[in-house]
């Protein structure tokens, strides 16, 4: 039984693992387009609210949530 607690554990916290790592891409994809892509003012200051909100989320451990939200910024830039 400790076994099986200790594998799922050790699943759950490499899931958690290669999540935040695609935070991070995203983000810095996210970043890349901001400086090099000519937006309207409110559309820039959507998206680095975006941006900041998703990197909170995915230093609090919510990195599903932040993964929807970079997924909805990067489909806004038109990247992947």
């Amino acid at each position: 039984m400790k076994r099986l607690f200790a594998a799922v554990c050790g699943l759950a916290m490499s899931t958690g693992t290669a999540s935040a790592g695609q935070c991070e891409d995203d983000i810095a994809k996210i970043e890349k387009a901001l400086a090099s892509m000519e937006l309207s003012g409110d559309e820039r200051a959507q998206l680095e609210d975006m941006k900041e909100q998703a990197r909170q989320l995915c230093a609090e451990g919510h990195e599903t949530e932040g993964l929807d939200v970079t997924g909805e910024a990067k489909a806004m830039l038109r990247i992947d």
